[in-house]
Parts: structure tokens; sequence; C-alpha cells
């Protein structure tokens, strides 16, 4: 069984011979580990294919040193760890809204290496792209406090700017699915460590009919529905599944496992290894533990996991190595 077939069976319930892997390493993992890193990619090859896409994602050039990405939104980074802040935001006064013009989907990024990128894996393993972000773009361009406002009041220029950045990701998904995809991965964080940020019923007014969208574009094409979200966002995961999303990456420690494991065998989960304690903080068999732990949560006879970790520079490599060795070897 390749790499592809094993996600596409544990997506869909088909019985893959074991969970398949994910995963990213940050910058800041990579630059304070070069010689753990070649090891660990060389021993833990992933499930997914490299797609050769480049895009700017708020990792500017240089510490301390601003910068503007194609929407105009300026970026801060304050170390080598994680990606940057929003700190200038195009659209934080309405007025600048009628002479704003969004940037060209098929020109933002460089699209030259995916050709060569996708070839070279010859349909082995599962290509999974980018769908980018909605309510993220959203605060980018307006800043976090004037969009909430904005939500509240539900202003008309916010609903025109939502429809443009659909309209927008809309055009990017064409361009991805002339080539040969097997999912796409949209992101958006709604939650809090508590909570969903708006209110339940105002997601479902606002946001779900511009998600229906994009989720019905992937699935017209025949392709699987992934969907990433930090925090706490339980009261609209059977949302998510009426839409039609296939695969879900909640952050499992904050919903919690028992409830996550109420939709088991209803979505396939990209069950990923709590990224505030336990990676930082445990043994690597405390780690691993809790790798098969979600398995065991969140997984059914048939499939429903795929094994995911994303790495901060504050995780020793041999955590990381004894989580990926947990979820390869756990079957279902």
């Amino acid at each position: 069984m390749d790499s592809r077939e094993r996600v596409y069976r544990a997506v869909e319930f088909g019985g893959p011979d074991r969970v398949p892997l994910s995963y990213n390493l940050s910058p800041g993992f990579r630059q304070k580990y070069p010689v753990e890193t070649k090891d660990l990619l060389a021993l833990f090859p992933s499930d997914f294919a490299a797609t050769g896409f480049v895009e700017f994602e708020g990792y500017t050039k240089q510490v301390g040193l601003p910068e503007s990405d194609a929407w105009g939104v300026t970026w801060l980074r304050l170390n080598d760890d994680f990606m940057g802040e929003a700190v200038g935001h195009p659209l934080a006064d309405w007025s600048a809204l009628d002479g704003y013009r969004l940037p060209d989907p098929l020109a933002v990024g460089d699209w030259s290496g995916v050709p060569a990128a996708l070839a070279r894996d010859d349909g082995r393993r599962y290509v999974l792209v980018d769908g980018d972000t909605l309510f993220q773009r959203l605060f980018y361009l307006r800043g976090f406090e004037n969009l909430m406002v904005d939500i509240h009041l539900e202003a008309p220029e916010f609903l025109h700017l939502r429809d443009l950045v659909v309209d927008y990701i809309l055009r990017r998904l064409a361009r991805w699915l002339e080539y040969p995809v097997d999912g796409v991965r949209f992101r958006d964080d709604w939650g809090s460590q508590e909570a969903l940020l708006i209110h339940p019923k105002k997601w479902r007014r606002l946001f779900k009919p511009a998600y229906a969208r994009l989720f019905a574009a992937v699935q017209s094409a025949g392709k699987h529905v992934w969907f990433h979200s930090d925090g706490n966002i339980l009261p609209i995961v059977p949302d998510l599944l009426e839409l039609g999303a296939r695969v879900l990456n909640p952050q499992n420690a904050v919903c919690g496992l028992e409830n996550l494991g109420a939709f088991a065998g209803r979505v396939c989960f990209q069950g990923e290894v709590d990224r505030q304690a336990v990676m930082p903080l445990a043994t690597p068999e405390e780690a691993a533990a809790y790798a098969r732990g979600v398995v065991a949560a969140l997984g059914t006879p048939a499939g429903g996991v795929v094994g995911h970790t994303f790495v901060g520079p504050d995780v020793p490599p041999a955590t990381v190595a004894a989580i990926w060795e947990a979820f390869r070897g756990c079957t279902y």
C-alpha cells in the first residue's frame, strides 16, 4: 500500500494498513536542530507530497524588519520561531475600500515549482494543497478589533469584503484544481481557549454560507475538503460536517479528546499531539502514549485518523521521533 492509498483509506474509512503521518516543522525548529531535522525526515517520510508552491506567509526576510505582503498587509517578526504579526492593515479605515484592489490570485506566490514537484512524486503520495484563509485574511486586512466590530454590526462593507475574499479563493482553487490534487485544506483559527470567538449563530449567518461556496468547489471536483482551526470550535463541528468537511484538524487538547471522540466515524481527524503542554514538556514516552491515545479516541477499526504534529523549536527532537514512531506504529 503506497502513501496515497493509505491516506485515502484513512479519510474514507477504507481500512489502511496503518495511521498515515503528516507534519510541519517550524523554521525555528529547523534552525535550532539542522542535523536532527535531516535525520528525522529521512527516518520518517511523510505520506504527503511536497507541492513545490512557495508563498509569503508572515515569515519576513529579517527579524525586526517590517515587510508587506501582496495584499498590502505589513508584517513584523520578533524571532525565528514562528510567523510574524500583522501590524499594518490596508483597510483599517473603510474609506480605503473603494480604491483597494485585491491581488491577482494567480500571481501571488511562486507556482513555477509545482509541475516538477508533483511529477517527481509520481502519484505515490497524497497531494494536499492550501485552500487559504477567510476569517484570518479579513482581520489581516482590517485589524482584529475592527473586524470584531464589523461582525457585530454586520457592516455592509464587511460583507462586501468577505465576498471579495471568497471570490479570490475560488479563483485560486480553480488554478489548484488544474493539477492532480487529492485534497484542499482550508484554515481559520476560530476558537479561543474556552469558546468560539463569535456566537455560533453569528458564525452560521455570516460565515457558513461562505464556506459552503468554498467547500462546494472542492467537492464538485471530487476532492477531499480538509479544515484546520485552533481553539475550541466544538459548537461548529456539526456545521463543518454538514458542509462536507472530510478531515478536521482541531486543537485536540482544547476541544477535549473525549468531546471530539463523539464524532469518530463521521469524519477523519488530522489528530495532532498537544503543542502547549505535551510536546514541549512531556518525556518522549509520555508524548508517544498521548499520540496513541489520540488514535484510540478519534479512530475506528476502519480508519479515521491521520497522525499530525506541528513542531516548534521548544520540542526536543527525541520527543518528535517518539511521537512519529508511535503514530506510524498504530494500526486500526
